[in-house]
């Protein structure tokens, strides 16, 4: 490994370390320096708060992390349902290094900022005639984020967004600059890729892109035993293809989405989709948290609202996004393609018996069910096969508290049962040892890991629970430890 030179910061005074970072430190008193992910689920108080502007104020903060002892956390958005981005140390937002470095239209790509949310991206890329190939189902994360944690879209012909990164700068514990690609360092590449930073902090990301394009969305709604038995054709009879699973009601809600040439075309009800879909069923899932069966009234309600067949067309982005609505749990696991329908039917013989129990739990909606093509990233849960994603939430009402584990534990033993992998962004219990049976390149992982970061700063705790096995509790940053 040959990085490109560093300042010398080690023989700065500590003192003139302080002084130059003062202006990028989040004073105590600010609301700032607490740290809440988006579902407010998890929060932490870092020892500091930094929010460097240039590369060169990065380096001071390892500086004084490497001097100090300390761990650096680097932290976008917070979109993370988990504890992936909270630290009890330094912090490390990302906010400032949000810019678009270059576009390229006749090579097909973009150089950005690890910071710039996918949100600004889509702009930038717009204006340039350029769009992502495939997006998730919200764009308000970081590109950085969206990397670290080979977050996906849907599209059984389509890999992981983190297959698209083409390269990537690096900033090593030591304050080094390094660039890496699958042709150039690249067992460092193919760690970062999925390696939830823990590699170094992630400068820049050269990103392939495509054409702008519009998608063309067909959807209907059909039975579960319907939808599941026909699974197989439908992942294949679209670019990208997912489905969503209201289980009170026993239907599905298949989106079939093409590019396309036509012109936009929209879809929605003021009434329908926003008073009564958003409103309505936000005091519905409340009244739940107490009664139960108002909770099945709820999602037979949602069934309901989206039972018509509808065709919309618009940018790629808007129709591969769709809207959380209320704050949230939220797990999700891959399992190879061949297991879906099996894990499905599964999953809804657990979720009949809990509805059946008058004390079981209540599941939520939508279940949502995604493809993915197989690639070869490290860590990535699609790694050597194609993939099914499945994923479930309970809403929190208000942002109030609701029961949600007991569905689920139960959701992640049969996953797990179905050879499953969780989203790297999402809460789980696995092991270093568990990893490893997941993860043939798990070893090789942590060898990367010891060689650009031997002293361990950015070895956060959520890095040493699952990858080293220290004792650090998952409950440790839970904003209610239950």
């Amino acid at each position: 490994m040959i990085p490109e030179l560093k300042p010398d910061l080690d023989s700065v005074p500590l003192q003139t370390l302080y002084e130059r970072l003062k202006p990028i430190t989040v004073p105590p008193s600010s609301p700032n320096a607490k740290f809440s992910n988006w579902a407010k689920t998890f929060v932490c108080k870092p020892l500091a708060v930094f929010e460097p502007t240039d590369e060169y104020q990065c380096q001071l903060i390892l500086a004084l992390a490497r001097r100090e002892g300390k761990v650096v956390r680097a932290v976008g958005v917070g979109h993370s349902p988990s504890d992936l981005a909270c630290t009890n140390e330094f912090m490390l937002r990302t906010k400032h290094l949000n810019k678009v470095l270059s576009v390229d239209f006749e090579k097909r790509r973009v150089t950005a900022q690890g910071g710039i949310t996918l949100n600004d991206l889509h702009v930038c890329l717009g204006e340039h005639g350029l769009a992502m190939s495939n997006v998730g189902s919200i764009s308000d994360q970081t590109l950085a984020g969206i990397v670290t944690t080979a977050t996906h879209g849907t599209g059984i012909h389509y890999g992981v967004m983190s297959t698209h990164v083409l390269s990537l700068t690096l900033l090593l514990s030591d304050g080094s600059r390094v660039y890496c690609s699958r042709l150039e360092e690249s067992d460092l590449f193919m760690a970062s890729i999925c390696g939830l930073g823990s590699t170094g902090l992630i400068l820049n990301i050269e990103l392939e892109v495509e054409p702008a394009f519009r998608l063309k969305e067909e959807a209907y709604s059909g039975s579960f035993e319907d939808i599941v038995s026909n699974i197989g054709i439908i992942a294949h009879s679209a670019e990208h293809a997912k489905i969503c699973w209201f289980p009170a009601a026993d239907t599905m809600r298949v989106y079939l989405q093409n590019r396309t040439n036509e012109e936009k075309r929209s879809v929605g009800n003021w009434f329908w989709d926003g008073l009564v879909g958003d409103y309505v069923m936000q005091f519905m899932l409340f009244v739940g948290r107490y009664f139960g069966t108002v909770t099945s009234w709820a999602t037979r309600l949602a069934a309901w609202l989206v039972s018509h067949d509808s065709v919309r067309i618009d940018d790629s982005y808007r129709v591969f996004n769709l809207d959380c609505k209320y704050l949230q749990y939220t797990m999700e696991w891959a399992i190879p393609y061949s297991q879906a329908e099996a894990c499905l039917h599964d999953l809804r013989d657990f979720i009949l018996e809990e509805m059946n129990d008058p004390n079981g739990a209540r599941p939520h909606f939508p279940i949502e069910v995604r493809f993915s093509a197989p690639d070869d990233i490290w860590l990535s849960p699609s790694s050597g096969h194609q993939t099914c994603w499945i994923g479930t939430v309970q809403y929190k009402p208000y942002g109030f508290p609701v029961p949600y584990r007991r569905l689920f534990d139960g959701f992640e033993k049969i996953l797990a049962r179905h050879q499953g992998r969780p989203h790297w962004a999402k809460a789980h219990l696995l092991t270093p040892a568990d990893i490893e049976n997941l993860y043939p390149d798990f070893e090789k992982f942590r060898k990367v890991l010891n060689q650009v970061d031997p002293s361990g700063v950015f070895r956060s705790e959520y890095i040493q629970r699952h990858f080293f096995g220290l004792p650090v509790d998952h409950r440790l940053f839970k904003l209610y430890r239950s």
